[in-house]
């Protein structure tokens, strides 16, 4: 696969035992148990997108959940917070019948073949170990015309809400299941039409720096959260989205994918 793009900023954690799916339904935004099902009956789709939260709602990180068997799961997070996250979920393993490790496998994408995501169509994920010819330049050129947020690499974690980066448009957000840490300030974002701020793709000349202000006119509409070669990913108001638009003195004009378009309107009052 000429075009396998090197993922080096995520990494796996594998949880194996007969409890993954309870104990991870608890953890994660997306109905682990309902994949559990799946898996163990011949089911299932290869790869899941959803978030680890923190208590307050905010995005500890993204995750991808990729069943390898009935009795085993790999979960693709940010490197940089993948001990961490082993951490804590062996501090609330408690009595599940869950064993974690960390496999060897790396991660990589791919435009053309592979497991695929679900964030966007035409991407695809990797695992293994390979000798990777793509460029990672590729990979972020295709995120930021699509709209894909990366938590840990565009931004902190803890900084944002998951709706902030329209992860309740990708079905990684389960309003339905049961509990889940972070379920509460989510749950009511979403019921209670409070929705005012969704990221979008911008274009403009140039580079613009992590935490530049987009204005309309002369009032905040927004900040870059990631740019590259003349595109960024900014969370933007909802209700200053129309007129002239800037950022660092530069004209920027937004560019919407057409799943994202209809969804950048201010919530009605």
């Amino acid at each position: 696969m000429t075009d396998l793009i090197a993922l080096p900023h995520r990494a796996l954690i594998a949880l194996s035992g007969p409890d993954w799916g309870k104990f991870l339904n608890g953890q994660t935004t997306i109905d682990v148990e309902t994949i559990f099902d799946a898996v163990a009956h011949g089911g299932h789709s290869p790869l899941y997108y959803g978030a680890f939260l923190t208590p307050q709602g905010k995005l500890s990180a993204d995750v991808f959940v990729c069943p390898r068997d009935s009795d085993t799961v790999w979960i693709d997070v940010d490197a940089t917070i993948r001990d961490d996250l082993f951490t804590r979920l062996n501090l609330f393993k408690l009595r599940a019948k869950v064993t974690l490790s960390k496999p060897p496998a790396q991660v990589y994408a791919s435009l053309s073949d592979g497991l695929p995501d679900p964030r966007a169509p035409g991407l695809f994920r990797v695992y293994g170990t390979y000798e990777a010819q793509g460029n990672i330049a590729d990979y972020s050129d295709f995120r930021l015309t699509q709209g894909l947020a990366e938590p840990g690499l565009d931004f902190p974690k803890d900084y944002l809400y998951p709706i902030d980066i329209n992860m309740d448009l990708m079905d990684a957000i389960d309003f339905k299941k049961g509990c889940f840490v972070g379920q509460e300030t989510t749950s009511r974002m979403k019921r209670r039409g409070t929705i005012k701020n969704r990221l979008s793709p911008l274009t403009h000349a140039g580079h613009l720096a992590f935490g530049a202000e987009v204005l309309q006119g002369d009032r905040r509409a927004g900040e870059i959260l990631a740019s590259a070669n003349g595109k960024s990913l900014a969370l933007m108001r909802l209700d200053r989205l129309d007129g002239e638009l800037t950022c660092d003195g530069r004209p920027v004009t937004l560019a919407a994918p057409d799943w994202l378009a209809p969804h950048l309107k201010p919530a009605e009052t």
